[in-house]
């Protein structure tokens, strides 16, 4: 089964990926010295789109920016020019071709994304997509290629190799995944105990049966060309395009912060100056997976040293919020712990950093500007305006810190979206399509991937039409679910009246908008 046909018959997931967002990949490169195109005045190429669901979030973004998706599937093209008419944007052009075959044309390209694309497809194509950004590429572009990295891959690659063996004899699809996955689940229950085989290939095979979508697995785990590759592999075959390592689009995966003194010491001895030896090393310590390398033009020489006072024209967003979930104290001399998730965090005592933090956290999932971040910070803490320079210093410095830890993103000209639900609050237009198409997952306009799995709240974002105030979203609402069969307590289908539903729903109707404001799924 050719890959175009595979995908044309197997529906790939449709999915965005915030850290490929130009609004992130302009912050990186310009954190790095590189000058990259703000993306409300940029020209975007994605390589392997699919049906395009993360360019029709950027196309509604920024109006005044040209994006063109390319991707072998005919049939997901054709999905995506559906919806691309449906929301009338002209800016965005989805293009069925072989890259290998396809002219560009003579104009470059601000940004060059290739997500899951360069592993999966031979050396060839590999070849064409490197030298395509060594010409295409702007000056000052930011090209984004995601690959299976080596060695941490080489557990995976094990399991790979066992289930495609499994399967080898089958050629449907759904056959070919129900195999795998029995085959993922004998694999588990049977192999022998070892200290090291056993614990490695039971943990892999419960990963992909519990967190792999099954059509992913068909397409990645089951193809036929699937291949990993070292930072430094990478690295040499984008120098023979003239491109250069700019950073890892996961910015926090760069960091040494979970080493020890001695080791991050010693990593300096080993690997110099070197960036990317240094990146190949931790790659030996972290077993890293899977890399999303950004690339720029040797010409740029990018920074090796993130240039910290790029940050203040940058705008931060994130998550946060302290360790106990109380308010901060603002107070001097005591310090405070900042969260966001579970993996990492970030302790100050200065009354100005801990006002900043818990404002962002406030703030999320809406960006702020670090300039407004400084002065609300600021008057929240009492600080002296004779203080500004080395507040903003100090300020920078910890915001850098929480960016590097993976604690906050920081964003250039991000999109824009609705921070409250006004009085007729209105659902992105993307999202009410994706609705009417009933898309299990909904895009929101950070962009990001959001899942409603609960029916009321599906049915009250279809009454956000930017027309009904609360009296009439509710009534809306209600009559929505009275027209529904809904299983009982007793497990039998029965229908409730709209009274009933008013009364159900109606405490709940402020928190529903809050969430979807909270979810970034509705627009001014």
């Amino acid at each position: 089964m050719t890959e175009s046909f595979a995908y044309d018959t197997v529906t790939y997931p449709s999915m965005v990926h915030p850290q490929m967002h130009p609004c992130a990949l302009a912050a990186i490169a310009r954190l790095h010295g590189i000058h990259a195109a703000s993306p409300a005045h940029c020209r975007l190429l994605e390589i392997g789109c699919g049906e395009g669901v993360q360019l029709l979030a950027l196309a509604m973004a920024y109006p005044d920016s040209e994006f063109i998706g390319v991707d072998m599937s005919h049939a997901a093209i054709a999905r995506g020019e559906v919806a691309r008419t449906a929301l009338g944007l002209g800016n965005l052009h989805l293009v069925a071709a072989d890259l290998t075959n396809w002219d560009p044309g003579t104009r470059m390209f601000d940004y060059i994304i290739a997500h899951g694309f360069y592993s999966w497809v031979p050396q060839h194509v590999r070849e064409c997509l490197l030298a395509l950004c060594g010409k295409q590429l702007a000056p000052h572009g930011v090209a984004y290629v995601s690959y299976n990295a080596l060695p941490g891959r080489r557990i995976r690659q094990m399991t790979w190799e066992m289930m495609k063996h499994h399967v080898r004899h089958l050629s449907d699809p759904q056959q070919r995944i129900d195999g795998a996955r029995e085959f993922l689940m004998w694999l588990g229950e049977n192999v022998p105990a070892s200290k090291s085989y056993s614990g490695a290939v039971q943990a892999e095979a419960e990963h992909i049966l519990n967190d792999v979508d099954p059509i992913v697995l068909f397409h990645d785990d089951l193809s036929d060309t699937n291949d990993s590759f070292s930072i430094t592999e990478f690295i040499e075959s984008a120098r023979h395009h003239d491109l250069e390592f700019l950073a890892e689009a996961s910015y926090s995966d760069m960091s040494d912060a979970m080493l020890t003194e001695e080791c991050a010491a010693s990593l300096i001895r080993l690997t110099g100056n070197d960036r990317v030896e240094r990146e190949q090393y931790l790659d030996f310590l972290k077993g890293r997976r899977f890399r999303q390398t950004l690339l720029c033009r040797r010409t740029g020489k990018p920074s090796s040293e993130m240039q910290i006072s790029s940050i203040a024209a940058l705008e931060v967003v994130g998550a946060l919020q302290t360790e106990s979930g109380a308010a901060a104290n603002l107070a001097a001399g005591k310090t405070e712990r900042f969260v966001a998730g579970e993996s990492a965090s970030i302790a100050t005592d200065h009354p100005v950093a801990k006002a900043a933090l818990e404002l962002i956290g406030k703030a999320f999932p809406q960006p702020v500007r670090f300039q407004d971040l400084l002065a609300r910070s600021g008057t929240l803490a009492g600080s002296s305006a004779a203080d500004a320079e080395s507040m903003a210093e100090m300020l920078r410095t910890v915001v850098a810190a929480a960016f590097q830890r993976g604690l906050v993103e920081l964003q250039c000209d991000p999109p824009r979206f609705a921070a409250t639900a006004g009085r007729c609050p209105l659902l992105s237009p993307l999202a009410r399509l994706q609705l009417e198409q009933e898309f299990p997952v909904l895009t929101s306009m950070r962009p990001s991937m959001v899942r409603l799995d609960s029916i009321p709240a599906r049915e009250l974002l279809r009454q956000l039409d930017g027309r009904k105030d609360r009296s009439a979203i509710l009534y809306g609402l209600a009559a929505s679910m009275s027209a529904m069969e809904i299983p009982g307590s007793d497990g039998r289908i029965e229908r409730r009246s709209i009274d009933w539903w008013l009364e159900q729903l109606g405490p709940n109707l402020e928190d529903g908008l809050r969430d979807a404001a909270r979810m970034a799924l509705l627009v001014e």
